[in-house]
């Protein structure tokens, strides 16, 4: 359950990455000329249930007024004067082609209600507003439909599993966190429901996932196939590069070649393939720089862990144990 809700938090850091300011956005903003009086303005965020609202001349923002400049005007009687004699001038803005994590930050550093949105960085131009709300709301939206592809993925995967009981097969893209954990979740169902004792099921499930993480983080994409033998699980995961520089290394716990972005969302502790090698009971890994990687990893599982009949001179010994004990 932890791992579940550290992955939930690790991809709603990664949409934050990835959702741009001008997707969450408002676009149709109520805006003010400089000779409006700060009751008139007052009135309109009365009405509209706003914390603030931009000042615009000539398509230009050149300023900003509050409900904090609103309360301020009244305590100085100038209530009914133009706000530009005190507007908040050159206000902070966020460009519409930045990311809401940039937007979150400034939220977070000046405690703002709301931000203007300029076109690019340094013009005036404004083209939108965003708030807090508006990034959660289009994070909501956007986890709910990452969710529906991802129920939709485990049916058709379950489905195939259906049709092929041997073999799991399991296409990786890159950057693909919205997925990530998929093939590690549908092998331990099956795992399970074939009777596979639970610490065998745990090793195999820790392997998957480990090597799922590293093709997604670390390649271009690539596949994993899962193997279930009457005697074995065989793990074979392939990327696309490009490729372990040095494997020896790599094999090391704690080394690591991830960038600052997968540090950031909570990756790249360097423990992914010494953890494979860990639960597997054999291993083995080759790795170009020019054609990729390719792990093997295999569990081996007790003969009734599969469903496979045991010799009747073998099954009645077990029964006649089963009795002394």
């Amino acid at each position: 359950m932890t791992q579940f809700h550290e992955r939930q938090i690790r991809l709603v850091h990664e949409l934050m990455y990835q959702i741009k300011v001008r997707e969450a956005m408002t676009r149709d903003v109520i805006t003010f000329p400089p000779s409006v009086t700060f009751r008139e303005v007052q009135l309109c965020l009365k009405k509209n249930r706003f914390s603030g609202t931009p000042i615009v001349e000539g398509g230009r923002l050149v300023g900003i007024v509050s409900i904090d400049d609103i309360i301020t005007a009244f305590d100085h009687g100038v209530i009914d004067r133009p706000v530009h004699e005190f507007m908040t001038r050159s206000p902070v803005t966020v460009p519409q082609n930045y990311s809401v994590i940039a937007a979150s930050n400034l939220f977070h550093k000046y405690g703002f209600g709301r931000l203007p949105v300029v076109s690019r960085p340094g013009s005036e131009e404004l083209v939108g507003i965003i708030t807090f709300s508006d990034i959660l709301s289009h994070l909501l939206l956007q986890i709910n439909s990452i969710a529906e592809r991802v129920e939709e993925h485990e049916r058709s995967m379950e489905a195939h599993m259906e049709r092929r009981h041997d073999l799991l097969h399991f296409e990786l893209a890159a950057d693909s966190f919205e997925r990530a954990g998929v093939a590690a979740t549908l092998t331990k169902k099956r795992l399970q429901a074939r009777a596979v004792p639970s610490d065998l099921v745990r090793r195999i499930a820790v392997i998957c996932y480990e090597a799922e993480m590293n093709v997604i983080l670390h390649s271009l994409g690539g596949y994993m196939d899962v193997e279930m033998l009457p005697d074995r699980v065989r793990i074979r995961v392939v990327d696309e590069g490009p490729g372990i520089p040095d494997i020896e290394k790599a094999m090391q716990p704690g080394y690591t070649t991830a960038n600052e972005k997968i540090r950031a969302l909570g990756f790249g502790a360097g423990m992914g393939l010494p953890n494979i090698k860990r639960c597997a009971d054999d291993f083995t890994i080759a790795s170009s720089m020019e054609t990729g990687t390719e792990l093997e990893a295999t569990v081996h599982l007790p003969a009734l862990a599969m469903g496979v009949a045991l010799p009747p001179v073998v099954e009645a010994s077990r029964k006649e144990a089963a009795r002394d004990r």
